[in-house]
């Protein structure tokens, strides 16, 4: 959970309010619809409730994207490494293509404005992200699936590089296809310690 500032508890009621406000609002305008004031007027609450709990808009938005992906987007027990990473892709797709690739670009765009809204975003997210993908690997390792001499963060990269370029640019659909087709790349390098 991000949070800005200590003080009262949060009502969970103006924090659901918030959050879907939020949602809503980079749903319908985009970008520049997401600011303190129109979350607030959405929201029904007072800006100092929101500053209260959170530095900026991109925290709301990186709160509501953290629980979203650890709900949404398990990591999955599965007998195969092929399996497991192939469901967490498709997961990870369908949470774009539900909503979350506009949240998503919205937080990269902060995070190249505002460095310490970029520490946050790395250690609230990319890195919990990073670690359930990991995890999925290890496993692997575990069950004698694949070596444990292979570059884990480097095949993390990979995954989440192919992912996020094509969310960023656009050029191609982020869909079923594009999951198992990274799916299978992936399992050729993890497999063939000569492409590795």
């Amino acid at each position: 959970m991000v949070k800005a500032k200590t003080g009262r508890p949060r009502s969970e009621k103006s924090r659901e309010a918030i959050i879907n406000a939020t949602h809503d609002l980079l749903a319908e305008k985009g970008v520049a619809g997401v600011t303190i004031e129109a979350i607030a007027k959405r929201a029904g609450v007072g800006k100092p409730t929101i500053y209260r709990w959170w530095a900026t808009s991109a925290d709301i938005v990186l709160e509501a994207v953290l629980s979203q992906a650890e709900t949404s987007i398990p990591v999955p027990t599965c007998d195969s490494l092929g399996e497991a990473l192939r469901q967490f892709l498709r997961q990870s797709m369908q949470s774009i293509a539900d909503g979350g690739g506009a949240h998503l670009r919205f937080l990269m765009a902060q995070a190249q404005k505002d460095e310490g809204f970029r520490e946050r975003f790395r250690a609230n997210f990319v890195a919990k992200r990073r670690a359930a993908l990991v995890s999925i690997f290890l496993e692997a390792v575990e069950d004698g699936q694949i070596g444990s001499d292979h570059n884990l963060e480097m095949v993390v990269d990979m995954i989440f590089g192919a992912m996020w370029y094509r969310l960023l640019i656009g050029h191609a659909p982020m869909d079923k296809s594009f999951a198992d087709e990274l799916t299978q790349i992936i399992l050729g390098v993890v497999q063939d310690k000569a492409k590795f």
